[in-house]
């Protein structure tokens, strides 16, 4: 069965929600067996519960430390970027929430830029800055911002004392039942920055309190519902990212109270979720045909949900909804790695392409879930995604070296960047987007969250992994012997590795490395005494390890012409990087956004357009359009600003002539064509669906 879906239906996101529906009622008998299935076994017994020990291990925080570019785009993003100003952009993340708890729930409240939210919203960007700030000064152990998220971490802790919770809401209006709340999910979103900061300072209180405020809000809901009430909106449904704090609770301490809290919340909302977010449902996702319609930032944040809940609980229903996942989010990624989104933030079962857009949230926290699904199932193709999506869009969404405005929304074909009107300004570059905050916070928590996913620890054997590539600094311990790998290269623009392993005393152990696609002649050398064995997608390495050991890794990455979806489009990639020809661009200032009229922020929303001629929007890809890498006099301490690699070929122009041109990593041109029809009959700029709304009309903040 096929799904072709036509944006030009979708009126408003709420169209999504009603496509999904239709298409629901055509299973419906066999949706309500399932369903009374899932109810009938997560209460029975007649399955085998799982026995508890997962693959792989996620590291605690810090034991991957980022080194060369990535160090210094994290650095300068720190000190001169979005994330260490945000606080003179929006006082959204500047209320200490946490630390007063005077929200009341269901209430509306004024936001960022002054428009009207919803009283959780402010919550969950505290949460995003607190945590983009406590993974950054960690990994970069920058002490002036160690000292801050110490003054932060105190007030939430003095808080806790007094009134034994954690979270945004006042003692009358906490845990509400019925209407709209951020209860679970802004919990969700701090908890992630304080148990970072538990595990870098070891700080017992920390994980005390959090343990306290999950218990007594578990209890309160596991009584009935969180996702059945009536009149949910967006910030309940946000609750399956409560699975990140069950899980790493777990992880921390082994206590069967959080698997169970983890099954509960996955099954509560299997049964109960409502129409506009159901993607997820098992019942859904054992439907490998159906395709994903609902926000995509919903759908990333809750991806490690089936598979973690079958873990817990063994249940062979969530175990079928779990084999879905990753060819699911293949299906709904578009060339340079973006969530497809059908219209305005909704999937809406759009496969995607060159000209679709995708959300930063959504690339953000399907990063995040990915790292937690991988040590449950660590399928390869998780570390392909990753590095496709951060390596290519969600640099391309951003300015460069320093990130002081970003895109809501990205597509991998921009040709301007300057409607004000196009998804309610989400294609601007801007430090702070009328329709939220949210995008923009979520891209600096990118490449710390990229990092924690780097390397993992096997639970069954003396081994580690290496799941996405970049140059880092691992510091671990393999056999109760303490060890680091430094991995010293210029990835993605590289594709040569040597990692250097020093133990404190020989230690016998396997270091596995993910292949990643686009190999040519793959080469390594690990030195004598090794033993190297090739399966399809890893290299595993096992030897006795001594000081100065090292590992040489030549991927020799060959030029891969691939095309996407819907087989109209063709585009160039090279290892984890997408190319795009760019297009000369000016930047013009519309206006600069303050957290208040008496600060100046620096920071502003612009209007992206071209500069000079766009020819190449309109050029085709012949049968004979080959490139060719070519080395570069690039930057290597910044070098999305200026790559040191490039593509040469050619491709054609509407009249039949052959053009020569060089295409560049996607994140490196802020106007660019990435795919290139075949034939002069293909338009080159097709209709696509572009909403025009305004901040105030649009739908999706009341989502």
């Amino acid at each position: 069965m096929k799904y072709n879906i036509n944006r030009r239906k979708f009126l408003t996101t709420v169209v999504a929600g009603i496509l999904a529906t239709r298409y629901n009622k055509l299973k419906s008998g066999e949706m309500k067996k399932n369903l009374r299935s899932i109810a009938k076994n997560t209460n029975d017994s007649s399955y085998k519960r799982q026995v508890m020990i997962s693959p792989y291990s996620l590291l605690p925080v810090g034991s991957i430390k980022p080194r060369g570019w990535i160090f210094n785009q994290m650095y300068v993003d720190l000190h001169d970027g979005l994330k260490g100003h945000f606080g003179n952009i929006t006082s959204n993340v500047t209320q200490n929430l946490f630390a007063k708890q005077q929200r009341k729930a269901g209430t509306w409240v004024s936001g960022a830029r002054g428009r009207k939210e919803k009283d959780w919203w402010a919550g969950e960007h505290e949460g995003y800055w607190m945590d983009s700030i406590v993974r950054s000064a960690i990994l970069l152990d920058d002490q002036k911002y160690i000292e801050i998220v110490d003054v932060w971490v105190e007030k939430i802790l003095e808080k806790f004392k007094e009134t034994g919770y954690i979270g945004i809401y006042d003692t009358e209006t906490r845990f509400p039942d019925k209407g709209f709340d951020g209860e679970l999910w802004t919990q969700s979103r701090v908890f992630q920055a304080l148990l970072a900061w538990y595990e870098y300072k070891g700080d017992r209180r920390i994980l005390e309190a959090i343990d306290t405020t999950v218990r007594e809000t578990i209890e309160h809901y596991r009584k009935d519902t969180y996702f059945g009430r009536p009149n949910p909106d967006g910030g309940v449904t946000h609750g399956v990212g409560y699975m990140d704090t069950l899980e790493w609770l777990w992880r921390l301490t082994n206590d069967q109270y959080f698997a169970d809290a983890a099954i509960w919340l996955y099954t509560d909302y299997s049964q109960n979720a409502p129409k506009d977010f159901n993607d997820l449902t098992s019942s859904n996702m054992i439907d490998s045909l159906r395709p994903w319609f609902n926000h995509g930032a919903h759908v990333g944040e809750a991806i490690h949900m089936p598979r973690i809940a079958y873990f817990f609980s063994g249940n062979p229903q969530y175990e079928k909804a779990a084999k879905n996942v990753i060819p699911k989010i293949i299906h709904h990624t578009n060339p340079a790695g973006g969530i497809a989104l059908g219209y305005l933030e909704a999937i809406a079962g759009s496969q995607g392409g060159g000209h679709t857009p995708s959300e930063n949230c959504a690339h953000t926290e399907s990063l995040i879930s990915l790292n937690r699904l991988f040590a449950y199932e660590p399928n390869t193709e998780i570390g392909e995604w990753k590095e496709k999506c951060i390596y290519n869009v969600v640099q391309g969404a951003r300015f460069h070296p320093v990130d002081q405005a970003v895109t809501y929304l990205a597509r991998d074909n921009r040709r301007q960047a300057a409607d004000v009107k196009i998804h309610g300004g989400r294609e601007l570059f801007s430090a702070c987007h009328e329709a939220a905050a949210c995008c923009v916070l979520n891209v600096p928590r990118v490449m710390p969250y990229y990092v924690e996913g780097m390397w993992y620890r096997s639970n069954d054997r003396p081994a580690i992994l290496v799941n996405s590539y970049g140059p880092s600094l691992l510091t671990t311990k393999v056999k109760e012997t303490a060890i680091t790998i430094e991995e010293v290269t210029n990835y993605p623009f590289c594709d040569k590795i040597e990692f250097k392993v020093n133990p404190v005393k020989p230690v016998t152990f396997e270091i596995a490395l993910r292949i990643p696609s686009g190999c040519g002649e793959l080469k390594v050398d690990a030195g004598k005494d090794s033993e190297i064995a090739r399966e399809q997608n890893l290299i595993r390495i096992y030897k006795k390890w001594q000081k100065g050991s090292t590992i040489r890794v030549d991927f020799d990455f060959q030029v891969m012409r691939k095309i996407q979806a819907d087989g109209k489009e063709v585009y160039w990639q090279w290892g984890p990087l997408v190319f795009s020809l760019p297009f000369p661009h000016k930047k013009q200032i519309i206006t600069e956004i303050n957290a208040t009229s008496d600060i100046k922020s620096g920071f502003y929303e612009y209007l992206v357009a071209p500069s000079g001629p766009s020819d190449g929007w309109s050029y085709l890809a012949g049968t004979d359009s080959m490139f060719k890498l070519v080395r570069t006099d690039g930057d290597s301490k910044y070098p999305w600003t200026k790559p040191p690699v490039a593509l040469e070929g050619n491709l054609y122009d509407r009249s039949g002539n052959r053009i020569n041109v060089k295409l560049v990593p996607i994140g490196s041109s802020p106007l660019r064509r990435t795919t290139f029809p075949f034939h002069e009959s293909t338009s080159a700029d097709p209709d696509v669906k572009q909403a025009k709304v305004s901040a105030d009309s649009d739908p999706m903040r009341l989502f």
